[in-house]
């Protein structure tokens, strides 16, 4: 747990640092409005890692988790500061726990609509609403008896972002949450099918992306 909390506060404090900077960026470029002009296009690349290990005070067993996701998309402005476009996105997990050892792959689609908020000549804020479908899996081996499950996963919301522009082509980004409606339909073996939906507001190692951007 130890490791967890390490890396939670590691992401945190990125934030945090990002969010001091693009203040003061703000409070030193407020006199001008960036403007991202109809008829640019625009894509990008977001990314994630997390790891964490923990050790049982007590017994020799430890635990480990990995995953990554990587989901790029391309867009074009079809009104200043307003982007239309289509994202995709893959995931990877391995954890292991005891004599369990399990791995996961997740794979995912998204139309959006993303809307730019100038605060500055460099720095926005932005709004993206989407819908996407993701499908993931995942399998493991329990004391030589092997576990399978097979996800389907309906989303429809918004989520909330920071953009600051390095030059008039490429900017950084940061995805920080999502707040709307997902539909879960889970197959699992030896288990009955499951359906669950929600309509909540997240951040989690999946929902705080950093990324690079280029417009042209």
């Amino acid at each position: 747990m130890i490791a967890l909390k390490e890396n939670l506060i590691m992401k945190k404090l990125l934030l945090s640092t990002m969010l001091l900077a693009l203040s003061f960026a703000y409070g030193q470029e407020k006199k001008e409005k960036l403007t991202i002009e109809k008829g640019t296009w625009y894509t990008s690349a977001n990314f994630s890692i997390g790891h964490n290990s923990n050790e049982f005070e007590g017994s020799p067993e430890t635990s480990k988790y990995f995953n990554f996701n990587f989901s790029p998309k391309v867009g074009y402005t079809i009104n200043d500061n307003l982007i239309i476009g289509l994202g995709v996105g893959y995931g990877y997990s391995k954890s292991e726990s005891g004599s369990e050892i399990g791995k996961g792959n997740s794979y995912k689609i998204f139309p959006y609509i993303k809307k730019h908020f100038p605060l500055g000549k460099k720095l926005t804020i932005s709004l993206q609403g989407e819908f996407s479908y993701s499908y993931s899996d995942y399998s493991s081996n329990i004391n030589s008896t092997p576990y399978e499950r097979s996800t389907n996963q309906y989303f429809v919301g918004i989520r909330p972002g920071l953009t600051y522009f390095l030059n008039k082509n490429i900017a950084l980004e940061a995805n920080i949450g999502s707040l709307g409606y997902s539909k879960t339909d889970q197959d699992e073996s030896s288990f009955p099918d499951r359906e669950s939906d929600s309509f909540q507001f997240n951040i989690n190692s999946t929902d705080l992306m950093f990324g690079l951007s280029y417009y042209w």
